[in-house]
């Protein structure tokens, strides 16, 4: 089930960002084409990369110079070479796309102009940058959100008949899910919500050095260049704020004090660093959410069956083995 979320997750970025998918989820694998900057052309799997890759950028990317000799002790690293094929693989349909004509609506179109329609003349390299942050945050984050509320739901039967219930209730029996209807509906975005809350996408607040001279924080005085950081995980989980901050309650967003849940619920971050692919990644939810929740029955392959976690820069949910069947 995972998988195959990601599969659709590439597609529609892929998309959003270059104008055109990479067909993942009708071929039912993650293959997808790179190309060294020589012009040598090779596959590779878009999920291996990126996951193998962010390991090292986590473990060691915030101290640039310990990242740039490890470098190159262990070049020839699984995770090193898996790194350099998400490199090739960013590069090859970056290529491709400046080949084409620049004002295709895409995200990448973007890029090359400002508002106004000038030139940004941005280099390659920071294109590149670009695509690879872009690419990386609207698969993953949005892949580990819809698989975090697809589990939840199901090892929650009573929270999914309620969810199938306001479903059912909105459309015509074969009608095919509309944003303009679903994104109106309470209890689904309760879902979503909770989801977001109990199982973030990203469990590590983003870290931070403390400038010169030091700052007070909470009551503390924090020296310069000290690293600080709030965990998302433990944010989310604030017993002050949240009652029984470890159950999954969808109603708590709906009944709740949503003026005071607002004050600690940042599954996105916040401010001007915060995640600006959020309103996206709400839309593919909602609509991916309601769609498969009303269309299909799904079971888990084992009783008692609990969804694993890696810990990388995101929270990336293990595999999601689950029988399905289209609803009577």
């Amino acid at each position: 089930m995972r998988r195959y979320l990601n599969y659709f997750t590439i597609d529609v970025f892929s998309r959003l960002l270059w104008g055109k998918p990479q067909d993942c989820l009708e071929r039912g694998n993650d293959t997808v084409n790179a190309e060294t900057k020589d012009g040598r052309l090779y596959k590779i799997h878009f999920i291996k990369a990126l996951h193998e890759a962010t390991i090292i950028n986590t473990v060691l990317g915030f101290e640039a110079d310990l990242l740039r000799l490890t470098k190159k002790l262990f070049a020839r690293h699984q995770y090193f070479c898996s790194g350099a094929d998400w490199d090739n693989m960013i590069y090859h349909h970056t290529k491709q796309r400046l080949q084409e004509d620049g004002k295709a609506g895409d995200i990448f179109s973007k890029l090359l102009e400002d508002s106004k329609g000038e030139p940004t003349n941005l280099p390659l390299g920071a294109i590149l940058v670009e695509c690879s942050v872009m690419m990386n945050a609207g698969t993953d984050t949005t892949t580990a959100a819809l698989t975090n509320t697809i589990y939840l739901l199901y090892k929650h039967p009573k929270e999914l008949a309620k969810l199938r219930e306001e479903l059912d209730a909105a459309f015509l029996i074969n009608e095919v899910p509309a944003y303009d209807i679903v994104s109106r509906l309470p209890y689904l975005r309760a879902c979503i919500e909770e989801a977001l809350r109990l199982r973030p996408a990203s469990s590590m607040g983003l870290p931070r050095v403390v400038p010169k001279g030091g700052r007070e924080i909470a009551g503390h005085f924090i020296a310069e260049g000290v690293t600080v950081s709030v965990p998302t995980y433990t944010l989310l989980r604030n017993g002050d704020v949240f009652e029984r901050a470890g159950e999954y309650e969808p109603q708590r967003w709906i009944s709740g004090d949503k003026e005071k849940l607002s004050t600690a619920h940042f599954p996105f971050s916040t401010g001007p660093r915060a995640c600006i692919g959020r309103n996206i990644a709400y839309f593919e939810q909602t609509l991916v959410i309601a769609t498969l929740v009303r269309r299909f029955d799904f079971e888990f392959e084992s009783p008692g069956f609990e969804l694993r976690t890696m810990e990388r820069f995101n929270s990336n949910p293990d595999e999601l083995v689950m029988k399905c069947r289209r609803r009577a």
